[in-house]
């Protein structure tokens, strides 16, 4: 029997997380609708397929996206995004991994680093972090993160060819 997890409450979706975490069968269909669900419910906000979306639109022209841009691709403000932003940008990252193999939240930097995409020491923190918990060996940060950066721009060109053709 299918489960449509639009139906499920919050407390049931972080079941199938959990249970699907515990199993080990978190490449299953079930876990990336269920991880999307539960973005678009837990974003305070912030539209977790507006994200999606603005986040595939930059890749593919190759710049990076600050997390203002990233709240007001939702229509809301800075300041109602601040608190949420971290777990948003924990969801988004988990499910870009999961279905994509790469980490979206690589190309979202502070506005003053728009032009170089490097990261502040706290935001690169919370990066490593994310893909230390999702199995990524990490030594040297920042070449970590530049190397994640050309996956995210060769990924969205590769999608964009394969939509082309």
């Amino acid at each position: 029997m299918a489960i449509n997890v639009k139906e499920l409450s919050d407390d049931e979706l972080e079941n199938v997380i959990d249970n699907h975490r515990r199993l080990g069968a978190t490449d299953r269909l079930l876990y990336m609708e269920t991880l999307k669900e539960r973005g678009g419910r837990k974003g305070k906000r912030l539209e977790f397929e507006k994200s999606l979306s603005i986040i595939s639109c930059a890749a593919r022209e190759g710049r990076f996206l600050s997390y203002m841009q990233l709240a007001a691709a939702s229509g809301i403000g800075w300041d109602q995004a601040y608190f949420p932003m971290n777990k948003h940008l924990w969801d988004l990252v988990e499910y870009s991994h999961r279905k994509h193999g790469v980490l979206f939240s690589a190309i979202v930097v502070n506005s003053d680093n728009l032009g170089s995409g490097k990261m502040d020491p706290p935001t690169l923190r919370g990066f490593i972090g994310a893909a230390r918990d999702l199995g990524y060996p990490v030594t040297d940060e920042r070449a970590f993160l530049r190397e994640q950066q050309t996956r995210v721009f060769a990924w969205a060109q590769k999608e964009a060819s394969a939509v082309a053709s």
